[in-house]
């Protein structure tokens, strides 16, 4: 997935908006992106969401471009880094340090049984009910796909992206709530904070961005439906077009 960033320091130093510099980048594993425009300037820009929500995206996009082994890809680990993220809000509601969070996340972070188990457990615990889990058929059509090589057609990609989502809002309503929110702000900015400091050791200017996803911490609202989430990304796709056409004319105007 893509974000369109533009040089900061030309916004703040000259008071212009370089088009030249407006660029879509793809997004890094880290959620960290660094442009330099024709001016010699960095510009480090944070993506302030969490990765199962820029995986969720990523699997909306995937189905637009018809990439439905990469959509279920995404669908499925933006579920497990979902449950991965409730386990680390809760460990942070209970005042137990990132650093012992971090060392017992380590000893299953290659085996998702252990981690699905960890979160069963704890979602038990923490609400006295159950989590909505994937049915043994999605969990069979999923493991076709990534291990077996089984080819989905558009109906049973957009079939499994509705089961995670049935899945994931009802966590992600709960992390919204009054009761969780502070902590996963504190979670959110403390990220922010460490993916920043290379760049503010470097003295590079850095500034945040918040794009749209399916699942999001950030927007009240959550899409609760597969096809209208398709439908949206459809439209900001042919929006990007346009405004992708208007840049390279205003920057053919400039020169």
């Amino acid at each position: 997935m893509k974000a369109i960033r533009a040089c900061l320091q030309c916004s703040l130093d000259r008071n212009i908006h370089n088009f030249s510099s407006d660029k879509s980048v793809r997004i890094p594993d880290d959620g960290v992106i660094e442009i330099k425009c024709e001016y010699g300037h960095h510009t480090v820009i944070i993506i302030q969401q969490e990765k199962f929500e820029i995986l969720s995206q990523m699997a909306i996009r995937a189905i637009v471009d018809g990439y439905y082994r990469d959509a279920i890809a995404s669908f499925s680990g933006s579920l497990e880094r979902l449950y991965e993220f409730f386990v680390r809000t809760i460990c942070r509601k209970h005042r137990i340090y990132d650093s012992h969070f971090a060392t017992s996340w380590k000893e299953m972070s290659n085996q998702s049984e252990r981690q699905l188990g960890a979160f069963i457990a704890l979602h038990l615990l923490e609400t006295g009910q159950p989590p909505k889990l994937l049915s043994h058929k999605n969990t069979n059509f999923r493991n076709s796909i990534i291990h077996k090589g089984t080819f989905p057609s558009r109906d049973k990609t957009v079939q499994f992206g509705q089961a995670v989502l049935d899945c994931a809002l009802p966590l992600v309503k709960l992390l919204k709530s009054e009761a969780y929110l502070p902590t996963v702000n504190a979670l959110g900015m403390d990220s922010i904070c460490a993916r920043a400091k290379p760049a503010h050791d470097r003295g590079l200017r850095t500034t945040t961005q918040c794009i749209y996803t399916l699942l999001s911490l950030s927007f009240a609202r959550n899409q609760s439906s597969i096809e209208e989430a398709i439908a949206e990304a459809e439209e900001q796709k042919e929006r990007e077009k346009l405004e992708s056409e208007w840049l390279r004319r205003a920057c053919q105007e400039r020169g």
